[in-house]
């Protein structure tokens, strides 16, 4: 309660009511209304001891409507990075070589001023052990002898470091790539509740986006060409294949994909992404790649981004525009 009232406090000057509800804390500003720890579901964790469930939280920035709320509006669902291990779904940032990224609040407050609901969604992460969706089709992943290469763990390795955990053995990988399942399915479980509950936030339930930074980029990409669930686009920010082998179960009538990546990313998401682009050109599938020079894996929001056309176009500013041409309204 505390921390979204003086979130709402320091963005904005005009606050105009702040109310407790029983799952939630509820801001309204001028521009839009925040919904603070929504559940909108629940996660087994701790699967190899003793197992138990969790709450899984969400943050919805719903736009105010000056037609009185008779239009519902498109939406877009955003999970945080981390390497599967760290990370939040509120003003949580991250600093690395001089430069640091947009936090998932960032982005929400950015897109709900732009007319867009914007859900920004926690899920398990790998030191809480969470337990392997029962309904995983095993014959459509990478293969988990990929836990043992450096290009792919590096920056696990790094990560866990300065989270003081030993580095990753046969338990901890195990955990690593059971996170990698439980992440998409809590995504999946968000995605759901945001349908189910469309009418309440004024949401259109058949536009809905999915993205993220980083791990959370990868869920997306998971979701959406992995399990192919039924989005009508995907946002990645330094983002890539894992988990899932896209060459299996990227589908025909795949969803548009708005790919970012730094100049100095890490070599996983810029050799990642290249076979996604690959991928996608082969299949001829809708996809949008750009760079964000002179950054690395971490860049904020208002960073210039380069496009395949040479354009140069803030990096909010490019998921503006295609979030609009994608989630536009439809006629038929």
């Amino acid at each position: 309660m505390n921390q979204a009232k003086a979130l709402i406090s320091a963005m904005l000057s005009s606050v105009l009511a702040l109310v407790t509800c029983p799952t939630s804390a509820v801001a309204q500003a001028s521009e839009y209304e925040l919904h603070s720890n929504v559940v909108y579901g629940t996660g087994l964790i701790n699967a190899s001891s003793q197992p138990t469930t969790r709450d899984l939280l969400l943050d919805a920035y719903i736009p105010v409507q000056g037609d009185g709320g008779a239009t519902p509006k498109p939406a877009i669902i955003l999970a945080f990075g981390g390497a599967f291990h760290r990370g939040g779904k509120g003003d949580f940032q991250f600093s690395e070589d001089g430069a640091s990224d947009s936090s998932m609040a960032d982005y929400c407050m950015a897109l709900v001023r732009r007319g867009f609901a914007c859900f920004s969604i926690e899920y398990r992460l790998t030191p809480e052990d969470p337990a392997q969706p029962e309904d995983l089709d095993r014959s459509a992943l990478m293969p988990e002898s990929l836990l043992q290469s450096p290009i792919v763990t590096g920056r696990v390795e790094f990560v866990r470091q300065r989270m003081s955990l030993p580095p990753l053995d046969d338990n901890s990988r195990a955990q690593l790539w059971n996170a990698t399942f439980a992440a998409v399915e809590d995504m999946e479980t968000a995605l759901n509740f945001i349908r189910a509950n469309a009418s309440d936030y004024n949401v259109d339930p058949d536009r809905i986006a999915v993205g993220g930074f980083s791990a959370g980029a990868m869920t997306a990409i998971n979701l959406a060409y992995g399990k192919q669930a039924n989005v009508r686009a995907v946002v990645a920010l330094s983002g890539t294949s894992w988990g899932y082998d896209l060459n299996k179960t990227v589908s025909e009538d795949a969803p548009p994909l708005l790919m970012f990546a730094g100049q100095w990313d890490l070599p996983g998401i810029r050799l990642g992404s290249a076979d996604i682009a690959s991928l996608f050109d082969e299949r001829k599938l809708p996809i949008s790649q750009a760079w964000v020079p002179g950054f690395g894996h971490f860049y904020p929001m208002e960073a210039p981004s380069l496009s395949t056309q040479f354009d140069q176009v803030s990096i909010i500013d490019r998921l503006t525009r295609f979030l609009n041409a994608e989630l536009a309204a439809r006629s038929d």
